[in-house]
C-alpha cells in the first residue's frame, strides 16, 4: 500500500504522508506543482530517488511545519524540531537523484544517518552522467544535514547536477580522522549552482570543486555562485580530524565567491585555488574567471595558495583570478592555527588581481615560488608585512615587479627593523596599526575614518583596503 492521503487543492495536489509512510511512492504519484507533505518530527527512511519524470514545474517535498521556518532565513538545529526527518540506515544516500531527474524542491527536511554505517554521501546529485543526463533543477532550502559522531559520513552533498540550488540550511558535522571529507562537493557536470546563505561544516573542505577527473571537458564545474554563507570549523576538530582549507578549487570556471564569513581554519591556508588534473587523466583541468570578493576571513594559519597549473600532472593554467575587497583577521600561525601567517602564496597563473583587501597577517605579504604568474597585480591593500614582506624569485628594484605593486600600505605588525623591509618603492609602510586611521578596531570596524591619510587615496579614489562594515553577529 502507497499509506498517504491526496487532498485537492486549487493550486495542485497535497500528498500527505504520515509517519512510517512510502516517501519514494508519494514521489512517483506526484505530478508539476505538487507538494509531498511530510509529518514534522516524524522519522522517514532513504533511500530515496529522485525519479525522471516529464515535470514542467517543483515537486516540493515539505515539512508539514515548513510554514514555521520563514523564508530566506537560515534554519539551526534548534529548529529540528519544524523539520520531517529523512534518514538513511545501510549508508546508501538519504537522497539522491536518477539520470536526467528534474524540478524537485526539499523544504524543512533534516538529512541524517541512522546508523554507524559509513557514509559515502549523505545527499548524491548526479553521479559522472554525460552532460546531458545530469540531474537538473533541483533544490534544498530551510534544511539540516549533519553526520552522526559515532559514525563517519565523507560528505553533506555531492553537487554534480545542473541548475541546483542549496540555500538557507545548516550542514554540520562532516570532520573525521582519516577522511577527506567536506560539506559540500561538486567534480563532474556542477553547472548553474548557487550555494547562498547556508552555515556548513567540512573537515578538508568545507566547500570543493574539483578533486576527481571527469570524463570530459564539458563535465567540468562551471558557473558557480557562493554568497552569505558562514563557513566553519569546530574547535574540537582540532587536531583529532583530517584538516585542510575552507574553500578549494581544483578544476572550474566562473566562480562567484561572495560575502561569505569563513572563520576558523586550524591548519594552512583558509583558500586553495590550485589547478589539479586529480587523477592524470583530465588535462583540460583549469581555473578560470574566478571573483573572491567581498568575505570576511578570520582565524586561519595562512590566508590563500595559488597554484596556477599542476605541478604533478599535465594541466591548463589558471586565468582571471580576482581576490577584492576581502577583509582578513588574525592570519597567523600558534594558538593552535599551523601555518606561516602568509596573506598570499602564489606559483604561475595569468591575469590575478588582488586589490583593496584588508589583512592582519603576521607572515609574508606574498611569496613567489615556482613559475612568475603572468599580469598579477595587487594594488591599494593594507596588509601586514611580516617579517620578509614579499619573498621568492623577484628583485624588488626591478621595474616589472614596481608595477606588480601599486600602492599598497603595509603594517610593521612584528616590529622589524626599516632595514628589513622587503617592497618596491610606489608603497608605504607604517608602524602599527594605529597608524592607519581605521575608523574603530574595538568594534571592528576596519574601514578608514573620515580623517585616516589613506582616504581616497586607491584607485578611482575609493579608499585602500577594503570597505566592508563590521560583522553583524
Amino acid at each position: 500500500s502507497p499509506n498517504f492521503e491526496v487532498v485537492q487543492t486549487a493550486a495542485g495536489k497535497i500528498i500527505k504522508v504520515p509517519p512510517g509512510g512510502n516517501v519514494q511512492a508519494a514521489i512517483a504519484r506526484a505530478e508539476s506543482g505538487d507538494i509531498v507533505e511530510l509529518q514534522a518530527g516524524a522519522t522517514y527512511y532513504g533511500e530515496i530517488k529522485l525519479p525522471k519524470k516529464a515535470l514542467t514545474d517543483y515537486v516540493t517535498i515539505r515539512s508539514s511545519a515548513a510554514a514555521d521556518l520563514p523564508a530566506d532565513k537560515r534554519v539551526g538545529p534548534d529548529q529540528a524540531a519544524s523539520m520531517a526527518k529523512i534518514l538513511t540506515r545501510d549508508g546508501n544516500p538519504a537522497l539522491s537523484a536518477a539520470n536526467g531527474a528534474h524540478h524537485y524542491r526539499f523544504v524543512g527536511i533534516e538529512f541524517a544517518p541512522s546508523s554507524n554505517a559509513y557514509v559515502y554521501n549523505l545527499v548524491l546529485f548526479g553521479n559522472g552522467e554525460a552532460a546531458a543526463d545530469l540531474p537538473h533543477d533541483l533544490e534544498i532550502d530551510r534544511s539540516y544535514l549533519h553526520t552522526l559522531k559515532s559514525g563517519v559520513a565523507r560528505r553533506g552533498i555531492a553537487l554534480n547536477s545542473a541548475h541546483t540550488t542549496i540555500k538557507n540550511s545548516y550542514i554540520e558535522g562532516f570532520g573525521f580522522p582519516g577522511e577527506e571529507t567536506q560539506g559540500i562537493c561538486g567534480w563532474s557536470g556542477t553547472r548553474n549552482a548557487s550555494i547562498i546563505n547556508n552555515y556548513i561544516e567540512g573537515g578538508a573542505e568545507n566547500i570543493m570543486f574539483g578533486g576527481s577527473d571527469p570524463d570530459s571537458e564539458d563535465l567540468t564545474p562551471t558557473d558557480i555562485e557562493i554568497r552569505g554563507n558562514h563557513l566553519n570549523k569546530p574547535a574540537e576538530w582540532n587536531p583529532k580530524a583530517t584538516l585542510k582549507t575552507l574553500f578549494e578549487l581544483k578544476n572550474a570556471k566562473r566562480v562567484r565567491f561572495i560575502g561569505n564569513y569563513i572563520e576558523n581554519n586550524w591548519k594552512g591556508s583558509a583558500f586553495r585555488i590550485t589547478v589539479r588534473n586529480q587523477d592524470g587523466g583530465a588535462a583540460f583541468s583549469t581555473i578560470e574567471d574566478v571573483i573572491i570578493r567581498d568575505n570576511i576571513i578570520k582565524n586561519s594559519g595562512d590566508g590563500i595558495n595559488i597554484l596556477g597549473k599542476d605541478d604533478t600532472h599535465p594541466s591548463r593554467t589558471l586565468k582571471n583570478l580576482t581576490i577584492e575587497n576581502n577583509l582578513f583577521i588574525n592570519i597567523a600561525g600558534g594558538n593552535g592555527f599551523d601555518g606561516s601567517g602568509y596573506l598570499i602564496q602564489v606559483a604561475d597563473g595569468e591575469n590575478i588581481t588582488i586589490a583593496n583587501n584588508t589583512a592582519f597577517n603576521t607572515g609574508n605579504i606574498v611569496t613567489f615560488y615556482g613559475d612568475m604568474p603572468k599580469n598579477f597585480v595587487f594594488r591599494d591593500n593594507i596588509t601586514g608585512h611580516g617579517n620578509y614582506g614579499i619573498h621568492g624569485p623577484v628583485d624588488l628594484r626591478s621595474p616589472s615587479v614596481k608595477a606588480m605593486f601599486q600602492n599598497n600600505l603595509f603594517i610593521n605588525l612584528n616590529r622589524v627593523g626599516s632595514g628589513d623591509y622587503a617592497f618596491p618603492d610606489g608603497n608605504k609602510i607604517v608602524s602599527g596599526i594605529a597608524d592607519v586611521g581605521f575608523a574603530n578596531t574595538s568594534l571592528g570596524d576596519y574601514r578608514l575614518s573620515q580623517n585616516s591619510r589613506y582616504k581616497g587615496k586607491g584607485q578611482g579614489g575609493r579608499d585602500l583596503g577594503s570597505d566592508l562594515p563590521p560583522r553583524n553577529k
